[in-house]
């Protein structure tokens, strides 16, 4: 006789993964003289990802 076993493994993957922030034009000083500073997207680390798999 033989017998059927069913296993579940569950993973959890936590990470860090960098988050795109966008910053907005502005102005500001540097040595003296006014620059202007297009908008972009800069990173910043802190977004938390949590992957789940089941075997």
């Amino acid at each position: 006789m033989t017998k059927n076993i069913h296993i579940k493994v569950s993973l959890d993957l936590e990470f860090e993964a960098p988050k795109l922030v966008r910053v907005k034009a502005h102005r500001r000083f540097q040595n003296g003289k006014v620059v202007k500073v297009r908008s972009h997207y800069r990173r910043v680390e802190g977004r938390r990802v949590v992957a789940e798999r089941v075997f």
